[in-house]
């Protein structure tokens, strides 16, 4: 397998006007696009509709972004954001926070813990790291406390499922990566080489499917 990727960063029109009247969020330091719909319980492709967005667009602070088509009232934060501390690129929370009640039902929660997973393990593309560092890195994002954990330690993280979705994390013995969607995977750790990497669901044949919990 060819660890080497190339990845194109096309930088987002983020100042897009919204509507008065739509649910909005102001992008702060930090704020990541998988962050903004883990927080309001929403899914990360209603945010791109919303925006015009896509899994390459870069967020700048100060930045509007629109939650959703309809009215302000829909959704509502589930959480502050944690402070940030970014360390060789990859960024991770300082401290826990608690989350309040999701006011959106437990499947768009479901949706948009999946898309937030999704998101930062993109975003860790081309990083030089073990696979259980991506893992923890994603998990964070989400607000789950985390510590430098095996593979196998993961599964207390969610419940296991037969067929993987989005965000889904995949373990098997000595490795762990995060399902993104038709039939691909990103992982760290692959072959020997550390190198973060997008490759299909089938080099990990024999895993178990870990539906992350809210």
């Amino acid at each position: 397998m060819d660890a080497s990727v190339a990845e194109t960063v096309a930088p987002a029109s983020a100042a897009v006007a919204v509507a008065p009247g739509v649910a909005s969020h102001t992008v702060q330091p930090g704020d990541t696009l998988g962050k903004i719909a883990a927080s309001y319980g929403v899914s990360l492709e209603t945010i791109f509709a919303a925006n015009g967005l896509g899994w390459e667009s870069i967020i700048y602070p100060g930045d509007v972004i629109a939650l959703s088509g309809g009215p302000i009232g829909v959704t509502a934060p589930i959480s502050p954001a944690p402070v940030e501390i970014s360390t060789m690129g990859i960024t991770t929370a300082s401290s826990t926070i608690e989350r309040a009640p999701a006011q959106a039902s437990s499947t768009v929660a479901a949706s948009g813990i999946g898309s937030a997973l999704v998101a930062s393990a993109y975003a860790q593309i081309g990083a030089t790291q073990d696979c259980t560092i991506l893992v923890e890195v994603a998990l964070r994002s989400i607000g789950k406390t985390v510590g430098d954990l095996a593979p196998e330690q993961f599964y207390q993280y969610g419940t296991t499922v037969s067929t993987p979705a989005p965000g889904d994390l995949v373990i098997r013995p000595g490795h762990i990566a995060i399902y993104v969607g038709n039939g691909q995977v990103i992982s760290s750790g692959m072959n020997g080489v550390n190198a973060t990497i997008l490759h299909p669901l089938s080099d990990l044949a024999g895993s178990s499917y870990i539906r992350v919990n809210p």
